[in-house]
């Protein structure tokens, strides 16, 4: 499907199809993903993007885990986040989780690989969440 045609009900949809998956390191399957994986299993299966790398650790270093994200998508204005787009997170910092940012009854959620939790889950986007946001983006659709 052109890229052009991509809603984020799309990219949510595409998204949930992968909750409950196990959280795996550097995953790229439904037998193990992490949080960039889910971003780049999603962008391959809707024909987004075909980049990937699994170049980095579990320890967040320096700025290159979210240069990864501004070379590939768009960035826009934390405010402006929708549905869809994706969430970049630090602990402390530097850059080191990312999830969707989607939406049920109404309220925020992050729908991201956890790796406490051992899984891809969907929870309200709230408590330490909103706190540690850095960065929103987009993907880019065909002729942007």
């Amino acid at each position: 499907m052109p890229a052009e045609t991509i809603i984020p009900e799309r990219i949510v949809a595409e998204a949930r199809g992968w909750l409950g998956v196990p959280w795996r390191h550097q995953g790229r399957s439904r037998s193990g993903i992490d949080c960039v994986g889910l971003v780049v299993c999603v962008a391959h299966a809707l024909h987004l993007s075909d980049y990937d790398s699994t170049g980095y650790s579990r320890r967040a270093q320096g700025q290159g885990f979210v240069e990864h994200f501004r070379s590939n998508m768009d960035g826009v204005a934390i405010t402006e986040a929708r549905p869809g787009d994706v969430l970049v997170f630090a602990d402390q910092a530097y850059p080191c989780h990312c999830g969707f940012l989607t939406e049920r009854l109404g309220h925020p959620h992050l729908l991201h690989a956890h790796a406490t939790r051992r899984q891809v889950i969907e929870e309200p986007y709230a408590g330490e969440w909103p706190e540690k946001i850095k960065f929103a983006f987009r993907f880019r659709q065909s002729g942007s």
